[in-house]
């Protein structure tokens, strides 16, 4: 299977590759929760003077980018599913974060606000691994949060993630770097 047509389900949610499809779904999962832990510094200005337009413009050029770079790399977007809804997660991999070790994984993920509390994050980060061991020659996956993000931080500890220690980005936020054996 190539990366391409990419599939992995626990039997309560799947992942799979980040559709066009999903952008509805994609823009009302955008929350001040959203924005304050997974969006860069300055980014919620940058949204925030958009027009409505704007913004479903914006994110419909983000889905089709990482849509058409999906089989390359080094970064895989994904959308997962639930037997209740489509996109309830989404989640990422990246092999060419500045905040991991070269070669290795960075994962990052955001819950849409209808599906938190559910678990459904947690089993998003064990199929993201699968798909690393499958794809990728990573050994580690580090999953990387603000120290404030207690969320995120569940579902670090909820996965087995080992703490390492805190770091301070270069935004000055204090980050603590949490990371998965792979192999």
């Amino acid at each position: 299977m190539g990366t391409g047509d990419v599939s992995y389900t626990d039997g309560v949610v799947t992942l799979r590759r980040q559709e066009l499809s999903d952008l509805p779904m994609h823009m009302s999962a955008v929350d001040t929760e959203q924005i304050d832990w997974l969006w860069e510094p300055g980014d919620r200005s940058a949204w925030e003077s958009l027009t409505p337009a704007g913004q479903l413009e914006h994110q419909r050029r983000h889905v089709q980018r990482v849509h058409d770079a999906f089989g390359a790399g080094p970064k895989w977007c994904f959308s997962v599913d639930a037997a209740e809804s489509s996109y309830v997660v989404y989640i990422d991999c990246d092999l060419a974060n500045p905040h991991v070790p070269e070669g290795q994984a960075n994962i990052s993920y955001t819950c849409h606000p209808d599906h938190r509390g559910k678990g459904y994050t947690s089993r998003a980060v064990r199929l993201v691994c699968a798909f690393l061991r499958d794809h990728t020659s990573a050994d580690e996956a580090h999953i990387v949060v603000d120290a404030r993000n207690e969320p995120s931080l569940r579902v670090a500890r909820g996965v087995g993630a080992d703490l390492v220690g805190p770091f301070v980005d270069e935004h000055g936020r204090r980050m603590l770097r949490h990371v998965l054996a792979l192999r």
